[in-house]
């Protein structure tokens, strides 16, 4: 079996090459696809880093996904924020 990163490689050699930007937009978006169905329920990084993937729960799927509406709409504070919160709940 071929090496992922060999693979991964030629794709690049070729993307590179094409000249066509409705077949480059086809291309990115069927990676978009894959990476939004993909990332429904595991966290996957650098697998030299994580060997194993992260299954959530559906209550904790719930909660990322609250908390990303959250981020879309600008519901959040900075770090910087949180820091003079604190610091103003420490006095």
């Amino acid at each position: 079996m071929e090496n992922m990163n060999a693979i991964k490689l030629r794709l690049i050699q070729k993307i590179i090459r094409i000249d066509d930007i409705t077949v480059l937009l086809k291309i990115e978006e069927y990676i978009s696809e894959f990476e939004k169905n993909s990332i429904k329920n595991i966290v996957s990084d650098d697998t030299a880093i994580y060997p194993s993937k992260i299954h959530f729960t559906n209550e904790q799927l719930k909660l990322i996904k609250e908390a990303e509406q959250d981020i879309e709409s600008g519901n959040f504070y900075t770090d910087e924020e949180v820091r003079k919160m604190t610091e103003e709940w420490l006095k």
